[in-house]
Formats: structure tokens, C-alpha cells, sequence
């Protein structure tokens, strides 16, 4: 199976930025932080594909155009933003704004649908759109970094608005670094999901030894009773269900399929 070959960028560097409403945050940090646990999300978690950001340096800015032209050769190129309206004044617009490829070229529009729904339920938000945004000078879109890497052959492209900084509420959220790694993972399973890629821990398999067995459904069952303490790659081999939390149900799970009733 081809490995995907992904290219993620911050939107902005320093400290650029900044909310109206909650001073502590700006947009540059945030996407920073957002753009590195997504990179950690799908290297530590999924097989078969290998990811790069377009800037080391978060402090040293980088043209757009030389952002997008860094896509040659990728899969898939995903910047990261904040959104603004009305920059100097907090207001209520709180949604997940995807843009894709002005004329859905590679059919963009169904992993941008797939972006903003897995963002907008991760954060909250009940509006999004998955939009496009054609220049007015003639055919090719409007933003520098999605015109760069499809003049360089990238398929897919993007940019996602992870909700208004211009929001109290969105600020806040964002600024929280545990929400930030909960939007990586988010955004980590809808590309994964897309590409099909598969999981590099097996579900019930908590010691990963390559098997689920009596010796799983002791750790979930101790896990269960608070008598052992999980890492966090051991809490989502537990997590059978998927309901985001692990409990009898889990450890009942294993023991079927160790028996072979499921």
C-alpha cells in the first residue's frame, strides 16, 4: 500500500494575531501547537503514512507561496487557522470553515466535509461549511498557499478555520492545550478515515503483544477498579466500544472475543 505523504502548516508565526476578547491567545501560537499534535496524532497512531510541517522555526515567517510550493511531491497539504470578522471586536460567529479547491478538483470536497465535521463536533460548534473561494482574477483560487501547491501537482488541499478567535467562547477552547490535542485527534481520524488508513494498535490487544487474550481482560478489568494506572496508548486499545471511556463494558468485550462469541 502507497504510504500518504502529508505536509501540515501553522498559518502564521510569532505572535500574530491576537483575540480581542482573550488576550493570552493568538492565532500563530495556537495553530503551532494544533499543527505539531496533529503530526504526533497520525505518526504515533496509524500505519502508512509519514508527515512534515513547512516551517522548524515557529518564530520565522515564511511566504505562503513558498509554503505551498514545499507540497510538491505530498498528498495532502492542511494549514491551520483561527478565523477573525470584524478583527478588532468580539462578536458571536462561531463556526468551522474548510475551503477547498475552487473547482472541487480531486473531489476536495469530500475530505473538507469530513475536516469540518470532525472540528465542528470536536469543538462544540453546530455551523460549518466546507467553501471555496475563487479568485477574481481569473480561474485558480484565491489563497496564496492553495494556488502554490496545486501549481506543484499536491491532489488535496485545504485550509481550516478551527471556529473565530474573535469569539470569547472559541478563544478560550483553543487556548486550552487538552482541547488542542482532543482537535488533533479529531482531525487525525477524519484523514484517516479518508485514506483508509489502518490503526498501529489493535483493539483489545492492551500489552501489545500481538494478541488478545486472559492477560487483556485482567489489565481492562484493573484499569476498571482503579488498581492500575493505563498510559494513554493503553487506554485506547481498551476502549472496545468507542464510547470514549473505559468501563465493564470493555473488559466484557474482550472476554468475547477471547471466547470467540464475537
Amino acid at each position: 500500500m502507497k504510504e500518504i505523504q502529508i505536509l501540515l502548516d501553522a498559518g502564521h508565526y510569532g505572535k500574530r494575531n491576537q483575540s480581542p476578547c482573550v488576550f493570552a491567545y493568538y492565532e500563530s501560537e495556537a495553530m503551532w501547537k494544533l499543527h505539531l499534535a496533529l503530526k504526533k496524532e497520525l505518526e504515533e497512531n496509524y500505519n502508512g503514512v509519514k508527515v512534515d510541517i513547512t516551517r522548524e522555526d515557529q518564530t520565522k515567517d515564511l511566504s505562503v507561496n513558498a509554503r505551498g510550493r514545499k507540497a510538491k511531491g505530498y498528498d495532502l497539504i492542511l494549514s491551520e487557522h483561527s478565523n477573525a470578522v470584524g478583527s478588532n471586536k468580539c462578536n458571536a460567529t462561531d463556526r468551522v470553515d474548510v475551503f477547498y479547491a475552487w473547482d472541487n478538483w480531486n473531489n476536495a470536497r469530500v475530505l473538507a466535509d469530513m475536516l469540518m465535521n470532525a472540528t465542528a463536533a470536536c469543538m462544540g460548534v453546530t455551523k460549518g461549511k466546507a467553501k471555496t473561494r475563487k479568485s477574481e482574477k481569473g480561474d485558480w483560487d484565491y489563497y496564496g498557499i492553495m494556488r502554490s501547491a496545486r501549481s506543484v501537482g499536491c491532489p488535496l488541499y485545504y485550509i481550516v478555520e478551527n471556529s473565530f478567535h474573535t469569539n470569547e467562547a472559541a478563544s478560550l477552547w483553543l487556548l486550552d492545550d487538552d482541547n488542542i490535542e482532543l482537535l488533533a485527534e479529531a482531525q487525525a481520524d477524519a484523514i484517516a478515515e479518508y485514506y483508509n488508513l489502518s490503526p498501529k494498535y489493535a483493539l483489545g490487544d492492551v500489552n501489545a503483544d500481538g494478541k488478545v487474550n486472559q492477560y487483556d481482560y485482567i489489565l481492562i478489568k484493573r484499569i476498571v477498579m482503579g488498581t492500575y494506572k493505563p498510559t494513554d496508548e493503553e487506554l485506547r486499545r481498551c476502549d472496545i466500544n468507542g464510547d470514549g471511556k473505559v468501563d465493564k463494558y470493555d473488559y466484557i468485550a474482550v472476554k468475547r472475543i477471547i471466547t470467540g462469541t464475537v
